[in-house]
């Protein structure tokens, strides 16, 4: 038995389509929640119209959030909106949600007051569902509904950067395979291993990082050069090379002009703002590491400019001498392990926006400052995870009603699943808006007339263990 009490406000075209069981592809404005049941209300656009008759109803089988770079001839297809409606459609809002519907006869029509405004139509009284009298009997629906899978597992794919050559070729063979076709969905052959390739590319993805987890070891292998070996020359450029590579995937500009032989800086960024810095291979870092720092950025960039301007960073793979301590302390040097760093570049590669350069020069302070890393660090992966949770609130609250939730509505949630939260609206409504961006896209944001409202709905996960920051020996 079901029972319906809203309908929804479906295109005209659209509906005659359905209702023929040509598709099964329709667009929604807010998310519906899966197996939700509604009428379906025939959006007719007629001036002065007084009532609408609906003889429909539907059942959500999916529900999910697209944008215009999904191809139109496709979308065109699914739904049979004409490519030019489709325009109109994204032009009004960035994005909107593509439903499958089992579609159903209703036992006898209703007359509905017409509304010209509004995704869900309610209705004069609701309706009992005892009998279901489906447009397509089982066997036509799962051949359609396949189909409709097909291109949808297309059309997500496409959010993943990493799968997005493979998402770009698999929209053209469909594309190509529809303009073949004389009936509105044909068979459209889409690769079974399609999550296989993409877990691969993943994984390639992450074995062009391998480099990463090399940081600390190239710094304890210049320790177990200077522990009996002739030469840690090798170990310690090794040391070198990588600790600059490192700074340059965490965003700074590494200029190499100022390096070079002796009297050369081992490292100098000039953006996003001047720092100069020393890697030091062995055991021990020398009580003459300072000394060398200050002469050679004073040479290289004015004392001036190097004393009140630049930061002063050593790494270091080896412990620091008390007198070099001593002297970090008096001209504001900061050294850091090996290992530091590697954290650093780990979170970087984790959360490609996390390593904030301008924020992180705030713990640059004097001395051996690898804890502070630890607490930026902390600190960092703390508001991820309080991002992470947010999402997940959206998203159960979304699962619960068809209507996106708002600012007050998820911060409720959240306080009341994280025991002991007290987090505040501002903040709340403030990180919404900021998962919502276009540049971020773990949410979106609902648009009315052009607008964007305070409510929001949940496109994708933030996951909280990408790749695994290993432990420090």
């Amino acid at each position: 038995m079901v029972f319906i009490t809203n309908g929804l406000r479906i295109s005209a075209t659209n509906l005659d389509a359905l209702k023929s069981g040509e598709i099964v592809g329709a667009f929604s404005k807010t998310f519906l929640t899966l197996d939700k049941c509604f009428a379906l209300y025939p959006d007719l656009q007629i001036q002065n119209l007084e009532t609408v008759n609906i003889e429909f109803w539907a059942e959500c089988k999916s529900c999910d959030s697209i944008d215009n770079t999904f191809s139109l001839s496709n979308l065109s297809r699914l739904t049979t909106l004409s490519i030019k409606e489709l325009r109109v459609i994204f032009q009004q809002r960035t994005n909107i949600f593509l439903v499958s519907l089992r579609v159903y006869r209703l036992p006898n029509s209703i007359e509905v007051k017409a509304q010209s405004t509004g995704n869900f139509i309610p209705l004069p009284s609701a309706i009992t569902i005892i009998d279901r009298l489906p447009v397509l009997n089982d066997e036509q629906f799962r051949e359609i509904y396949k189909q409709f899978q097909g291109l949808n597992l297309a059309i997500f794919s496409n959010e993943i950067s990493t799968t997005s050559v493979i998402t770009n070729e698999l929209l053209e063979v469909n594309s190509n395979f529809l303009s073949e076709s004389n009936t509105t969905l044909q068979s459209i052959i889409i690769p079974e291993n399609l999550s296989l390739q993409q877990e691969e590319i993943i994984h390639q993805k992450e074995s062009e990082l391998d480099w990463i987890k090399t940081i600390s070891t190239l710094g304890d292998r210049s320790i177990e050069q200077d522990q009996g070996r002739s030469s840690n020359y090798q170990a310690g450029t090794d040391f070198e090379n990588i600790s600059k590579k490192s700074l340059e995937f965490l965003g700074f500009t590494v200029d190499e002009a100022y390096k070079g032989g002796a009297g050369g800086l081992d490292l100098f960024c000039s953006k996003p703002y001047p720092l100069t810095g020393e890697c030091k291979a062995g055991k021990s870092i020398p009580n003459h590491t300072v000394e060398e720092l200050i002469r050679l950025g004073g040479t290289h960039l004015g004392v001036e400019g190097f004393i009140n301007l630049s930061a002063k960073l050593v790494i270091g793979a080896g412990k620091p001498t008390n007198p070099m301590l001593e002297a970090a302390q008096q001209w504001k040097v900061s050294i850091i392990k090996a290992m530091t760093l590697q954290k650093l570049v780990e979170l970087k590669a984790k959360y490609d926006g996390a390593i904030n350069l301008f924020e992180l020069k705030e713990y640059l302070q004097a001395g051996q400052i690898d804890k502070v890393i630890d607490e930026y660090i902390q600190k960092v992966e703390d508001r991820i995870r309080l991002r992470s949770k947010i999402i997940q609130a959206v998203k159960e609250l979304q699962e619960s009603d068809s209507e996106p939730p708002s600012s007050i509505e998820i911060r409720t949630h959240y306080n009341a699943r994280q025991q002991g939260s007290t987090l505040d609206l501002v903040s709340t409504k403030e990180i919404l808006i900021e998962l919502s961006s276009p540049l971020v896209g773990y949410l979106g944001r609902v648009e009315e007339n052009g607008r964007k409202i305070d409510r929001f709905y949940f496109l994708r996960d933030l996951p909280l263990e990408l790749i695994t920051i290993p432990e420090e020996k």
